[in-house]
């Protein structure tokens, strides 16, 4: 189906979760987008991992097969994943 074709890519705030697990049983990363696109409980799959600390783009899509897909190119380091941090004002010296 056309619709299980949809790769969804989401801004993933720093301190959720991409999975419901402990006390973030409803506030995930995958539960929150399955609820604003109306998506199935428990349809929307990541495609690679990202750290519930860590903010950043994280690919999910309904369909296993494109899930294996894109896990397989990060595996494979065809897509490799950079991590930036901003930072404001200067750093002490080391003397």
């Amino acid at each position: 189906e056309e619709k299980d074709c949809i790769l969804y890519a989401c801004n993933k705030p720093a301190t959720v979760p991409v999975h419901p697990a402990g006390p973030y049983l409803s506030n995930s990363l995958t539960i929150m987008v399955e609820a604003q696109e109306k998506l199935s409980p428990r349809s929307l799959l990541p495609c690679h991992r990202l750290d519930r600390c860590t903010s950043g783009l994280t690919l999910c899509t309904t369909s296993p097969a494109i899930s294996r897909l894109v896990q397989s190119r990060f595996d494979n380091g065809a897509v490799s994943k950079l991590y930036l941090a901003r930072v404001q004002g200067r750093f002490p010296s080391f003397k």
